[in-house]
């Protein structure tokens, strides 16, 4: 017997072992606390259980609040798809618990369609089963952090924490996408644990910039990068660099920016890394195409929950 329910706390070991199994990682209780209770929004995390209490398969779903043609809604992100490599229950679990998970998503108030980052196996499977949608391929860059000193003109703030200036400086921007609100930045950067994360307040002339790195080995990774048009910020991204070498970093790595600013990172010595990250979506049953409906909507790196 197998039941499709709402994950418990008590399901978390069995849980921790399915995501070491198949994403080379357990899953602590903070973590899935962190991503699941706390976050500044709604969320689904499902599983399916043996009666022995053997986890199956798990399914999440988080609704953040997002900025949409027209003015605000929230906007559903499919994480943590999961089955078990044992082929009694891989498919038939969690093609059942998608169905439920997805049976009412999105719903008629939100952005109408779901966005994620799955692996070429599962958007394959989503495509049979789910009504996945290709929406992009992010082809990441990297490079060597550079050698040049600072100028001194760029006096950036680092520290591990966003206030309103950080919001702020996403709306100069103004995408489509996750609202960088202070409160879904604190609690993407500031609390999640067991991951270090920089914040940099970047002066550029034409309004302050947001950038926040993650620290992983040796190298930084951008998952946000938020640059207003109007501003020089070369001068800015050298002293981020020289901040992240002091910290002991050597290299660091991208996603496309938004805006005008693909120049910038080739200046910076930035090259394509060789390898992308892969986002699916999926809209309401018998609606519009939902990657034609996602026309202009942008995801930073730290929209990929594994970052």
């Amino acid at each position: 017997m197998i039941s499709l329910r709402a994950t418990r706390p008590e399901d978390i070991p069995a849980l921790s072992s399915l995501f070491a199994q198949r994403f080379g990682h357990p899953l602590s209780a903070e973590e899935w606390a962190w991503k699941y209770r706390q976050l500044p929004g709604e969320s689904r995390s499902l599983v399916a259980v043996e009666t022995s209490g053997r986890v199956l398969a798990h399914a999440g779903a988080l609704r953040l609040p997002a900025r949409w043609r027209g003015g605000e809604a929230g906007i559903w992100q499919l994480v943590d798809f999961a089955g078990s490599a044992d082929r009694r229950g891989l498919r038939p679990a969690l093609v059942e618990l998608g169905r439920l998970l997805l049976a009412d998503l999105p719903g008629d108030g939100d952005v109408p369609l779901i966005f994620g980052f799955p692996s070429e196996r599962h958007f394959r499977l989503g495509q049979r089963v789910f009504d996945y949608h290709p929406l992009a391929t992010v082809e990441p860059l990297g490079g060597a952090l550079p050698g040049a000193p600072a100028p001194a003109a760029a006096r950036i703030e680092a520290g591990d924490f966003c206030a309103a200036w950080a919001e702020a400086a996403w709306e100069r921007c103004a995408p489509l996408g996750v609202r960088r609100s202070t409160a879904f930045l604190n609690w993407r950067y500031h609390s999640r644990p067991g991951r270090y994360y920089r914040v940099y307040r970047l002066p550029g002339g034409g309004g302050e910039g947001l950038a926040v790195f993650a620290f992983v080995g040796d190298e930084a990774w951008a998952a946000e990068l938020w640059l207003p048009p109007a501003g020089e910020w070369y001068p800015s991204m050298l002293a981020v660099a020289v901040d992240l070498r002091g910290a002991g970093l050597r290299t660091w790595r991208f996603w496309p920016p938004y805006g005008p600013h693909s120049g910038l990172l080739a200046s910076l010595g930035l090259q394509p890394a060789g390898e992308s990250r892969f986002v699916g979506c999926r809209g309401r049953a018998g609606g519009p195409d939902p990657s034609a409906a996602a026309d202009g909507f942008y995801f930073a790196m730290g929209d990929y929950d594994l970052v």
